[in-house]
């Protein structure tokens, strides 16, 4: 059994649009940590999408163009397969659950560790798990120009943003999601941007109180007061669509916690860079969207 100072790795299904060398560097850096494979279960947004049909709707149009073209399509599906195999071979558990988001997993699973007294490191370009950072769960995010993966704390969070993590998700809740089809309140509001926001939420510290606030008394300039009442079902339906869920029906495993067997490591990730060379499988592609 691991110590309660090691950390617990959650590794999901971004990273294969990255270089996958990269990615794999990333797995033997983060060598004294137990590794998890979390991939999207199948249907995994449309509960999302119900809410709001517009969610991610961008990518049912880049994937169906990608269609178009056999073999992109087929390269991409090869890439994803290999990436699989090869951490399977490494002995990393793959958790995969029906209908749900790995982001979701991700964020159930990490809170069950946390409860067991392990640290979390997520490996992922995914900007959404940046609502999940704290002293003791930080993120490892690709640096595409560097060719290399960097860890991602609460202190670089706080030095990018100014504000703390726990206004994460409630300031992409007012200021929406392009790259995930989620309208920001500024649409209806033109006023109504990151600086006020940003006022708000460190005031408030979350949407919830910020909108509790608002349908009781004045909380700031009157063109942000009929904002945050007029539309406060808009704002609550966006903390509902890109709120990570931490109650999905998974349950962290013993044997997951275990150090796996890296006797096989050396040869099996030397045989895959071999066979990338041989067969020039594209995998440096960047990833389009997050």
């Amino acid at each position: 059994m691991l110590e309660a100072h090691r950390a617990c790795t959650l590794l999901v299904t971004g990273f294969l649009f990255y270089s996958l060398k990269s990615a794999l560097a990333t797995l033997l850096l983060l060598n004294g940590c137990v590794l998890l494979q979390v991939l999207d279960g199948e249907g995994a947004i449309e509960h999302r999408r119900q809410l709001l049909p517009s969610y991610k709707a961008h990518r049912r149009k880049f994937y169906s163009r990608l269609s178009a073209f056999h073999k992109f399509s087929k390269d991409y599906v090869q890439r994803s397969q290999v990436v699989v195999d090869v951490l399977t071979k490494c002995n990393v558990p793959v958790v995969k659950v029906e209908g749900q988001e790995a982001d979701d997993v991700v964020a159930t699973l990490a809170g069950q560790i946390l409860q067991r007294g392990y640290r979390v490191v997520i490996a992922s370009p995914d900007k959404d798990f940046k609502q999940l950072i704290s002293e003791d769960v930080q993120i490892v995010l690709p640096v595409i120009e560097l060719k290399r993966w960097s860890f991602y704390t609460m202190k670089h969070y706080i030095a990018q943003y100014n504000c703390d993590p726990c206004s994460d998700l409630s300031l992409r809740c007012i200021m929406g999601d392009e790259v995930d089809g989620v309208p920001g309140i500024q649409n209806m509001a033109p006023g109504f941007g990151r600086k006020t926001a940003l006022k708000l939420l460190k005031k408030h510290g979350s949407l919830q109180n910020l909108l509790n606030a608002a349908a009781v008394r004045t909380v700031g300039k009157q063109y942000a007061q009929d904002a945050l009442t007029k539309h406060a079902d808009f704002l609550r339906r966006n903390y509902e669509v890109l709120a990570l869920r931490r109650d999905v029906d998974v349950h962290l495993q013993e044997e997951w916690l275990t150090e796996r067997d890296r006797c096989n490591d050396s040869i099996i990730l030397s045989n895959f860079f071999k066979m990338l060379e041989e067969n020039k499988i594209p995998f440096q592609q960047k990833r389009s969207h997050s």
